[in-house]
């Protein structure tokens, strides 16, 4: 059960990514260059509604929240590789997938290149688990640092995005 939800949940995302034109090189390269917004508030809704919605999920126990430890070379290392990859493809994970639905040549193979990229760091990762060791700060929140339940950080977070949404992040069509 569990398996379609998040296979509808996943399916209904890709459809308002498609619909806010979030696999349009064009409206994403706008984004980047800070021309249209539209890209930018979407993202902040689905952070913003996301994070209240997994919070919430797991205070009923419907959510398997699993934080990943804090590793500073992974991430520095991944951030320089998606940054790379976000520059000459034009997509990110999500938005190439949903163009790649669309027929676009460009965006699968832009997923395809992601999935070598995958095949090869599973095929690399026992020569650079050491990595792992450098400056790993374990499992760390901000819920965790402050002794709270998640939700009383991801309410407060999740507004903050909605009021930047829709108050600050004002183009010249509003």
């Amino acid at each position: 059960m569990k398996l379609i939800i998040g296979l509808s949940i996943g399916i209904a995302f890709g459809a308002v990514l498609q619909l806010g034109g979030a696999s349009s090189y064009r409206k994403i390269m706008g984004s980047l260059l800070l021309k249209d917004l539209d890209i930018i508030k979407l993202i902040l809704m689905a952070i913003a509604v996301g994070t209240v919605g997994i919070y919430a999920l797991d205070l009923v126990d419907m959510a398997n929240m699993s934080i990943k430890p804090t590793y500073v070379a992974g991430i520095v290392i991944a951030g320089l590789i998606f940054g790379v990859g976000f520059a000459v493809a034009g997509y990110c994970p999500g938005t190439c997938v949903v163009a790649a639905a669309e027929g676009k040549t460009d965006a699968m193979m832009t997923v395809l290149g992601g999935l070598a990229g995958a095949l090869l760091y599973a095929l690399l990762y026992p020569a650079f688990s050491g990595l792992i060791g450098v400056a790993n700060y374990g499992q760390i929140t901000f819920a965790t640092a402050l002794g709270v339940d998640g939700i009383w950080i991801a309410i407060p977070f999740s507004a903050i995005l909605l009021i930047l949404m829709f108050k600050v992040l004002k183009d010249r069509y509003d």
